[in-house]
């Protein structure tokens, strides 16, 4: 409720123009220790090692029958060993509830028994134990107009959700309209899958997703390898001088190397022995094929055998395949709507204009949250987390309402 207040003051100060909203994920780490993390198995292997690392704690101060009983090191051997036991009830008690973790594929995911709704994710700083900060951001004056912390690394399958709670939102502060009516929605190749897709279409969100290789079709990044061309040549010299030091290896027979008569279907190894044909009129991914083999008493004392097979000690005989020629038609890309239809309307000028704009919007919210001390969730369990993200988003809206009343 007072995240709402705060966004309809902004709205009624016209600091959220409803135009473009970037979408985007922040992982931090939590109030857990990715130590306690693993699937039930996992964590079954971990209390079984804990059991036998307590007992021989316990079995080798019996060994020293008594002698350092009231001695420093023994009764901290013995709480050890107790603070091992404690660990391994915890997480007979965590697997006893039966509750795993599943992905959205339907995969069981690694739990956490100080945090289960924590997730082990990775990280621009590693492999961390905690949440993902989610913020959906207005390009006006750069609102958080939702807030959402999530424990999960994988932030694809969110979208969607957090597309519909952005919606309830604005038509709480509005009744009676769809925000989505006119607002572009952008979001990173983090975001971008098929499922995500049809997803979002599903909400009727105007979205501009990229994919991984959208640079790679973009105009404006046509000439971007000249300025990796002198690292290349220098990597490619650098290969080129170990390959030098390094010992050569013997160079195989190549295809070339066979004669091949295909009127008479004849082919000849480098041997000079006649290799017999294996299948006729032989059609391969739409390719019409000859399939040759060499006779297995030929190739076991043949003396090139070292240079025409590529593990001679365990392969038996030579075989090679030649293309004839292509036969049929060609096999159909796969093809699938929803990433067509968005790759088509991101790649236009519209598109990548409207895109452009994501990182300016969403990456200095995140900035400007971890220099207010968001650097990591000190609370355990989603409800406290995502009422901790809020809490520093609302504080984050404020300060932008504070510095347009200092600006009029």
């Amino acid at each position: 409720g007072l995240f709402r207040d705060v966004l309809l003051y902004a709205s009624e100060l016209g600091l959220i123009g409803k135009e473009h909203f970037a979408v985007d994920g922040c992982k931090l780490p939590s109030n857990a220790s990715k130590q306690w993390s693993g699937t039930h198995r996992e964590l079954d292997e971990k209390r079984k090692k804990l059991e036998r690392v307590a007992e021989r704690i316990v079995q080798r101060h019996r060994e020293r029958d008594g002698q350092e009983k009231d001695s420093g090191s023994a009764s901290k051997e013995i709480r050890k060993a107790e603070r091992y036991r404690r660990k391994v009830q915890q997480i007979k008690a965590f697997l006893e509830q039966g509750n795993k973790k599943l992905g959205p594929s339907g995969k069981e995911q690694k739990s956490n028994i100080t945090d289960p709704e924590s997730a082990k994710m990775t990280s621009s700083r590693g492999v961390i134990q905690g949440y993902n900060g989610l913020a959906v951001v207005d390009d006006r004056a750069q609102i958080v107009v939702h807030a959402d912390a999530q424990g999960s690394g994988y932030e694809g399958h969110l979208l969607a959700p957090l597309l519909e709670a952005t919606r309830r939102t604005f038509g709480a502060l509005d009744s009676g309209k769809d925000v989505f009516t006119e607002v572009k929605v952008t979001a990173d190749s983090g975001f971008h899958s098929r499922a995500v897709l049809g997803a979002v279409e599903q909400t009727g969100a105007d979205a501009y997703i990229a994919d991984r290789a959208y640079r790679r079709r973009d105009p404006a990044f046509a000439e971007a390898a000249r300025h990796k061309e002198r690292d290349r040549k220098e990597r490619a010299l650098d290969r080129r001088k170990q390959r030098e030091e390094l010992p050569q290896k013997k160079k195989l027979f190549s295809l070339q190397d066979f004669f091949y008569d295909e009127g008479k279907a004849l082919c000849v190894c480098p041997a000079g022995h006649k290799l017999y044909q294996s299948g006729k009129h032989m059609l391969f991914s739409g390719y019409r094929v000859a399939h040759f083999k060499a006779p297995i008493t030929a190739c076991r004392s043949c003396p090139l055998r070292s240079r025409c097979l590529r593990h001679p000690d365990r392969t038996v005989q030579r075989q090679i395949t030649i293309i004839k020629g292509r036969e049929g038609p060609r096999k159909a890309p796969k093809r699938n709507g929803a990433v067509d239809r968005m790759r088509w309307k991101f790649d236009t000028l519209l598109g990548r204009e409207i895109y452009s704009r994501r990182m300016a919007t969403v990456e200095p919210v995140f900035a400007n949250l971890q220099n207010k001390g968001m650097r990591r969730f000190t609370l355990r369990g989603r409800k406290k987390v995502n009422a901790q993200w809020q809490l520093f988003t609302i504080v984050h809206n404020i300060e932008k309402i504070a510095g347009c009343g200092r600006a009029n």
